[in-house]
């Protein structure tokens, strides 16, 4: 895993969320994608405040990608 953790200023410069955990994770931006959006699409589904979705859609991206990069290990 990289070292430098995303910041909210990296959000800002237009660069895609899924291309920032790409990097950040060193893996395929494809795979980022396809688990990005399939936790995105379940929070989608079961968050009843959804103002806070594409937070929480990060964080538990970062969990998954974290936990199956530790599994390779």
């Amino acid at each position: 895993m990289n070292s430098e953790a995303i910041h909210s200023h990296d959000l800002n410069e237009g660069q895609p969320i899924t291309a920032l955990l790409a990097q950040e994770f060193n893996i395929p931006i494809e795979e980022v994608a396809h688990i990005y959006g399939n936790v995105s699409a379940e929070l989608e589904r079961t968050a009843r405040i959804k103002a806070f979705i594409g937070a929480l859609a990060i964080r538990r991206t970062r969990i998954i990608l974290s936990r199956q990069l530790n599994s390779t290990r």
